[in-house]
């Protein structure tokens, strides 16, 4: 009962809340409206002011026209040129009763054509500027990833020591780099960790692109000094060799011999390869490091052109 009770009393309480809100939004409303009335009103009244007002001069005038004919002749009266003040005291009545009235209006309409000439010269402007030509050839040339995992790149073998240890369980599960496995590198993942990491600074690894490609280009990435616990990036690899390998038995061929800087200011290396031939598979052999006990090779980016 007790529950009950307090469940009808909520209901209670809501309906009212809503009532009483609903009361002060129509109180607003007609509030509202009857200010605009009010002030239509005024308006109306000073309108009727100015017609009558000009009526009665114009009255006046022709009075004044009649009676000058005969009375100003031998000097000007104090009555002769009435009609003149009197249509300056009505013109400076209107022009005050009209900025008054829509004064602002008139603001608002200057301020809005300032700002659609503002936004025209600036749209001008803006067509007028060049594209400067290194802009222009980075938008027409796209550049596919060869080496992305999404795309379908893979890893085909690796030879490198484990950071972990290894044991023959391990080598038949394939679980030696399973803390850091070679397959990071074709992630576009760049957090710490994320790498393909092994002991000492040797390690050859064989990645099966996308495509069969003609190669132009590939870049390296490293993870910045930032963003690594020890605020270390000496684990970055620095000379390494990349060898394409052709189809059946053919003798692999060397695509180039390169050293990764590990500026602070270039966490990402790209290197042109000069070859004409069409690969699929690629050996990167990594040589050396800048110091560390183990070596990371976070991301590998492969670029070219289909056949």
């Amino acid at each position: 009962m007790d529950a009950c009770r307090r469940v009808a009393k909520r209901i209670c309480v809501t309906y009212f809340l809503s009532f009483v809100l609903l009361s002060a939004f129509f109180y607003y409303l007609m509030a509202h409206n009857s200010r605009n009335d009010r002030g239509i009103s005024r308006l109306r009244e000073d309108v009727d002011d100015i017609a009558h007002m000009l009526h009665q001069q114009q009255m006046e005038s022709k009075e004044a026209q009649i009676s000058g004919k005969f009375n100003c002749f031998g000097g000007e009266p104090k009555g002769c040129g009435s009609g003149k003040w009197e249509n300056r005291d009505v013109s400076a009545y209107v022009d005050t009763l009209f900025k008054r009235k829509i004064g602002h209006l008139m603001d608002d309409v200057y301020n809005l054509k300032k700002q659609m000439m503002n936004n025209d010269c600036s749209a001008r402007s803006a067509q007028s500027i060049p594209i400067p030509p290194k802009e222009t050839s980075s938008l027409a040339k796209t550049r596919i990833n060869y080496a992305s995992e999404e795309l379908g790149a893979r890893i085909l073998s690796v030879k490198a020591q484990p950071i972990e240890g290894t044991n023959i369980l391990k080598s038949l599960l394939g679980l030696d780099f399973s803390a850091n496995p070679p397959v990071n590198m074709l992630r576009s993942s760049l957090s710490a960790g994320s790498c393909f990491g092994f002991k000492g600074s040797n390690a050859t690894v064989v990645l099966h692109l996308a495509k069969p490609i003609v190669i132009e280009a590939f870049s390296l990435t490293h993870v910045a000094r930032e963003m690594t616990p020890s605020l270390c990036v000496k684990s970055a690899p620095k000379d390494f060799d990349v060898y394409g390998l052709p189809k059946g038995n053919a003798k692999r061929e060397l695509l180039g011999q390169w050293t990764f800087d590990n500026a602070a200011n270039k966490r990402t290396q790209s290197y042109t390869v000069h070859s004409k031939s069409l690969f699929r598979r690629l050996a990167f052999v990594i040589n050396s490091n800048h110091g560390a006990n183990s070596t990371c090779i976070y991301r590998i980016e492969v670029y070219g052109r289909l056949k």
